[in-house]
C-alpha cells in the first residue's frame, strides 16, 4: 500500500485549495491510500513539514497547492547535496499549474491523486540558485532576473487562474520597465554584456501560467535553458506578449536562446530575482543543474 505525507497549502490558488482539499481527500481515502497530512499556514511551512514527514520515514511527500507550494516540497526532501530522500507527488491547485505541464503530471486534481496513490516513480532534474553569501535553492519550472522577476513578486498575492494573473502584473509593470544593464557568464566565458529587460533559466517550457517562455526545455536532460530578452522597451515588449504562447519569442533579433548547465548574473545595481515565482535575493546569483536529483511521483 502507498504511504504518502501530503502537505496542503490552503491559500494556493486565491484560497481555492481549501474548498478542494475535501474532494482530494475524499478521494485519496476511497483510493485506500495510508496518508497523513498537514495544512500550512505561512510561507516555508510546506519545506518544514516535509522535512518532518521524511524524517520520520514517509516515502512520498506530496504538495497540494501552486508551484510554489511544489517549490516548497521538494526544498524539504532534497538534501543540499541533491539526495531526494522520498518522491516528491504533485496535486496541483494553483493558479498557473506549470510544474504539472513540465514535469507531465495530471492537472485535474482528481486524476493526480489517483496518480499519486497508483503511479510510479521517474527521475528529474532541478535547477539551483545560489547567492555569494553562501544561500541557495532549487527550482523545478524556472528562476529569473529583471522584469521577468518583478512581474513574478507582482503576482505572487493577486488573484485569478491561469495566465490573467501574470497578464496583469505585465501591464502593470511595463510603465515602469527600462532595460537595464548586466553581464551574463555562461561556463564561465562571457555570454552577454549590455542592457536587458529579463534573463530567464528554465528547467521547464512553461511559466506564468502557460506561456512557453523555453519551448525546448526539457527537466530530464540534464540542462537549463537560458533565455536572455535584450534591450526591448514598452511598446516593443506589448507587441512581443503574444509570442510567448507559441514560442516565436525566440526568434526576436534582441532575444538569445543557449541551453547551459551554468549561468552567473552580476549587475552594476542589485536586480531582482525570483526562483519558481517566488521573491528571491538578489542578484548576483548563479545557476546551475542538478541532474535527476528529483524523485517524482506520479
Amino acid at each position: 500500500m502507498t504511504r504518502v505525507f501530503v502537505v496542503v497549502n490552503p491559500a494556493a490558488g486565491g484560497g481555492r485549495t481549501a474548498k478542494r482539499w475535501p474532494a482530494i481527500r475524499a478521494e485519496l481515502e476511497r483510493l485506500g491510500a495510508d496518508f497523513a497530512f498537514a495544512l500550512t499556514t505561512a510561507r516555508g511551512e510546506a519545506t518544514a513539514l516535509a522535512r518532518r514527514a521524511v524524517a520520520e520515514g514517509w516515502p512520498r511527500v506530496a504538495a497540494v497547492g501552486g508551484d510554489g507550494t511544489l517549490n516548497e516540497v521538494v526544498e524539504g526532501v532534497v538534501d543540499p547535496e541533491g539526495t531526494a530522500r522520498a518522491a516528491v507527488g504533485h496535486v496541483p491547485t494553483g493558479r498557473g499549474r506549470d510544474g504539472a505541464r513540465n514535469l507531465a503530471l495530471a492537472v485535474a486534481p482528481r486524476r493526480a491523486a489517483r496518480n499519486l496513490v497508483e503511479g510510479g516513480e521517474r527521475r528529474v532534474d532541478l535547477g539551483i540558485a545560489e547567492w555569494p553569501d553562501g544561500r541557495g535553492c532549487y527550482f523545478v519550472n524556472a528562476a529569473g532576473v529583471g522584469l521577468d522577476a518583478a512581474i513574478a513578486q507582482a503576482t505572487a498575492p493577486s488573484t485569478g487562474r491561469g495566465r490573467l494573473p501574470y497578464l496583469r502584473a505585465v501591464l502593470a509593470a511595463l510603465p515602469g520597465h527600462r532595460p537595464v544593464p548586466a553581464e551574463i557568464m555562461v561556463d564561465d566565458a562571457l555570454h552577454w554584456r549590455g542592457r536587458v529587460t529579463a534573463v530567464v533559466v528554465a528547467n521547464g517550457a512553461s511559466y506564468g501560467g502557460g506561456m512557453r517562455i523555453a519551448p525546448r526545455a526539457d527537466p530530464a536532460d540534464g540542462r537549463l535553458d537560458l533565455v536572455v530578452v535584450g534591450d526591448i522597451g514598452r511598446l516593443g515588449l506589448l507587441a512581443w506578449l503574444p509570442a510567448l504562447y507559441t514560442g516565436a519569442h525566440l526568434r526576436h533579433p534582441r532575444v538569445s536562446h543557449l541551453p547551459v548547465t551554468r549561468v552567473r548574473v552580476e549587475a552594476p545595481s542589485p536586480l531582482p530575482v525570483h526562483v519558481d515565482g517566488e521573491a528571491a535575493p538578489p542578484t548576483p546569483v548563479t545557476f546551475t543543474i542538478a541532474p535527476g536529483a528529483l524523485r517524482l511521483a506520479g
